[in-house]
């Protein structure tokens, strides 16, 4: 893998992110095992929800806000994302810029498959994504913090946005680094 962005550092990027028979297999085990869904987040699906509620003792409301694009365990680094974009096959009219920004893509840790920002599961984790690698103690936080800031308002902002937050992203872990 040659990227300028990673020159220099050792990039591994989990299976699931190029392999589309492991990436598949472990999200229809989430589907199955932890309640992955809704199928289409954009429809309405008051079952779904209704069912959501019920199992984190809220409301639909507030079952709602709960969601892959804020959960703990959902990683939006630089290099996850350099790894699933890498993976999505980009012969053609695909870009898979637009289709990782499209979906809001992340990378579930705990369950090891991309997964779309809109949806969410049964073991939904306060606190996240994971935009960030490392921590480096020589980097001066002020400046860590701004950059951390910077990086959010881009992941919700428009596709371009998005991928300015990757670069980014990226550009930040190889200052740390």
């Amino acid at each position: 893998m040659t990227d300028s962005r990673f020159a220099g550092k050792a990039l591994e990027c989990p299976t699931a992110t190029n392999d589309v028979e492991e990436n598949t297999k472990n999200r229809d085990w989430t589907i199955e095992n932890f309640g992955y869904g809704p199928l289409n987040p954009d429809a309405p699906d008051d079952v779904f929800w209704q069912g959501k509620a019920e199992l984190w003792k809220t409301d639909v409301e507030t079952a709602q806000t709960a969601r892959c694009a804020n959960c703990a365990v959902f990683d939006q680094t630089g290099n996850i994302m350099f790894c699933i974009q890498k993976g999505i096959n980009s012969q053609g009219p695909t870009d898979p810029a637009l289709m990782t920004s499209a979906a809001n893509m992340g990378y579930c840790q705990l369950f090891h498959f991309k997964c779309a920002g809109a949806r969410t599961c049964d073991a939904w984790v306060h606190g996240g994504p994971i935009t960030s690698d490392q921590k480096d103690e020589d980097m001066d936080p002020a400046m860590s913090s701004e950059m951390g800031d910077i990086i959010k308002q881009l992941h919700g902002a428009s596709s371009k946005h998005k991928n300015q937050a990757i670069r980014l992203t990226s550009l930040m872990e190889d200052l740390q680094s």
